[in-house]
């Protein structure tokens, strides 16, 4: 078993938290500019867990199953203080594994693996509000090359209270390489998914297209520009095998906690307005959307059927539809997914019973995933998969990698898309595309790109 010890600190900056988690291969949750501003980092990882092998200190074992080695550990390690916890994620293309073989096309491997959790040895508990934070140390017996657990709370204190001056970071460009579906392409997708539709394959998909580039900006400068200028719910900081992953998510897969559980998907999407009167029009236009209601109705009832695999008889509902969320370039419609969880259901059981999220698939699920492995060049990889906690207490949650971007090396990739239902119409989906885009390419600097042509009528 593993001993803890807790150490009080004062508020660390961000810049600090972002360096110790890529300098000691870490995991940092965080939201900002949102009232809730909070920060949860483990760095070391100490017990590793892959889609295959389980690692502990110098042992690894092969497994056959990561979602009930998941629940395993919990529960071995349920004498751990809850802020511990595993933290990691699911990509989006690890659903083959989750159901018959052969059922989707074959998918290439990416630069980061499909699934990834780790235990680590000091976790960074911060609240904003509150000007503190705390170190959770842990040791294992098993481990015997860590980093001493008496100099690393104080390393680390000394990082976060000292960090030295607060400066912007240079605007270094990055540029563009390409996109895998270009506006001729994409609107085809688009095209070809409104066909399966009237075919009475599906009633909508989520079709995306991959943007890449090649950047001088460290992975930590972007970080921090992506950090300062969006209002982030879900965000991610990681340091992993592969490279580094940035999210500015805003929307929630679930959440679990005494007994319960919530999903809240997002569908339904409009530009925020260049001026006060175009704004309020624009929020007013969503709000009233034939197409983007029925297109939130029809994921909220694909999350009611799969969270009613995993809750009680009759405790599964919908509080209020719809909800609005405004963000810094655009607006949302979601809403919330409720339920009471069936006894002894463990979060790696709810994993499989719902990954992946319906909001980035569509409807019905394993359809409209095969249609996205035919109409997608590129496997989406993290993207659209889930980063989270797993508390040992049982609590638990995950947040959906949309907003996101990863990096291996200079290489920069990240992906827009949005709901294809029969009432789409390609150019607009198209133009979407840009408007979820814009805030990743503004952080990144990115010369000038062809896409921002297209709405702009510059030719």
């Amino acid at each position: 078993m593993a001993e803890y010890r807790e150490t009080l600190i004062g508020r660390p900056s961000i810049e600090a938290l972002f360096h110790i988690t890529d300098t000691y291969r870490g995991i940092s949750l965080f939201s900002s500019n949102c009232g809730d501003d909070r920060e949860y980092t483990g760095i070391n990882p100490l017990i590793i867990l892959t889609e295959g092998e389980l690692r502990q200190g110098r042992s690894c074992k092969a497994i056959s199953d990561p979602m009930k080695e998941l629940d395993r550990l919990v529960e071995y390690y349920s004498d751990l203080p809850d802020e511990a916890a595993l933290l990691g994620y699911i990509s989006y293309d690890f659903k083959d594994r989750l159901e018959e073989p052969g059922l989707y096309g074959k998918r290439s491997q990416g630069i980061f693996g499909d699934f990834y959790f780790a235990i680590f040895e000091h976790y960074i508990l911060t609240d904003r509000s509150r000007e503190k934070g705390k170190i959770i140390s842990l040791t294992f017996p098993f481990v015997h090359d860590s980093l001493p657990l008496e100099k690393i709370p104080e390393l680390l204190k000394y990082k976060i209270e000292h960090p030295g001056p607060e400066e912007a970071p240079a605007k270094e460009l990055t540029h563009y390489k390409g996109t895998s579906l270009d506006k001729t392409d994409f609107e085809n997708a688009v095209k070809k998914t409104i066909e399966y539709i009237r075919q009475g394959d599906i009633y909508q998909a989520n079709i995306t297209r991959t943007i890449s580039g090649e950047s001088e900006q460290s992975a930590l400068e972007t970080a921090m520009e992506l950090y300062r200028s969006n209002r982030i719910t879900y965000g991610v900081f990681a340091s992993i095998p592969g490279g580094h992953v940035i999210s500015t998510s805003p929307e929630l897969f679930f959440r679990t906690g005494d007994g319960k559980i919530s999903a809240s998907p997002i569908k339904g999407t409009i530009a925020r307005g260049r001026t006060p009167e175009e704004d309020v029009r624009n929020r007013d236009d969503l709000l009233q959307s034939e197409k983007n209601r029925a297109e939130l109705a029809m994921i909220v009832d694909l999350l009611r059927n799969d969270l009613s695999k995993v809750c009680r008889p009759g405790t599964v509902d919908v509080p209020e539809f719809p909800l609005l969320m405004t963000l810094d370039n655009v607006f949302h419609l979601y809403a919330d997914v409720i339920g009471e969880i069936l006894p002894e259901t463990g979060i790696g059981e709810i994993l499989k019973k719902t990954f992946p999220g319906g909001s980035i698939t569509g409807c019905p699920k394993i359809r409209a995933c095969q249609i996205i492995d035919e109409l997608e060049p590129v496997p989406r990889g993290i993207y659209t998969g889930s980063f989270g906690r797993i508390g040992f207490k049982g609590d638990a949650v995950f947040n959906i990698m949309i907003r996101s971007l990863f990096r291996s090396e200079s290489r920069i990739m990240f992906n827009v898309g949005g709901g294809i239902t029969l009432l789409s119409d390609p150019g607009e989906e198209y133009e979407e595309t840009i408007h979820k885009g814009t805030h990743i390419w503004k952080a990144v600097n990115m010369e000038e790109i062809e896409e921002e042509r297209y709405c702009t009528g510059e030719s």
